[in-house]
């Protein structure tokens, strides 16, 4: 009974705190928002063949466990760049390398595969189904999530806009412990 009565407080308490958290944090979506609107206002070049332009942002993350990531990132990226996978911003090319290193070595399995490309004026846009395996508490986790990446290039064909729009929480914060139960919880409540 004891055990029952701390799991219900801790049902509703712990939800509170992570609004209430989130609440208080407007200055970090504020820097979020401006950040990548400060990336919107560098140009980019409009490219002729998208396939071939997102290559190397396919190749990136298929390849994060093998083969020599980092060479992948510097023929693709260009060394500034704003990078937001929904969770963390990066602005520059080593950073990118070590993020992108250490996403390779916590996950058992990441594939990424192109569903569709669109291209804007300057931009291009890849929906992508990406599959991730990864261990929590001992246990795996096969994941499957839906997204798209707003891309843009310089005149070398390099990447120096990318922003992820896909649901970290479905494809990843579900998962952990504690964490995951509060977020089903309140989605199930909205």
């Amino acid at each position: 009974m004891l055990k029952k009565s701390v799991q219900s407080r801790l049902s509703w308490l712990l939800p509170f705190l992570i609004l209430l958290s989130a609440c208080s944090s407007n200055a970090m979506q504020s820097a979020y928002i401006e950040d990548y609107r400060k990336a919107l206002s560098v140009e980019g070049v409009a490219l002729h063949n998208d396939v071939e332009a997102v290559k190397g942002f396919i190749e990136v993350f298929n390849q994060v466990q093998h083969g020599d990531v980092a060479s992948i990132i510097n023929e693709t990226y260009a060394e500034t760049l704003y990078f937001n996978d929904t969770f963390r911003t990066i602005t520059n090319r080593n950073e990118l390398i070590d993020y992108m290193q250490h996403t390779g070595q916590q996950v058992d399995r990441l594939e990424v595969k192109i569903e569709d490309i669109a291209m804007s004026k300057q931009d291009i846009y890849v929906r992508w189904v990406m599959r991730m395996q990864f261990s929590v508490m001992g246990k795996k986790i096969d994941s499957e999530s839906i997204g798209i990446s707003q891309l843009r290039f310089d005149k070398d064909g390099k990447i120096i806009l990318h922003q992820d729009f896909w649901d970290g929480v479905d494809g990843f914060y579900q998962y952990l412990p504690i964490i995951g139960y509060s977020l089903r919880k309140i989605r199930n409540q909205l």
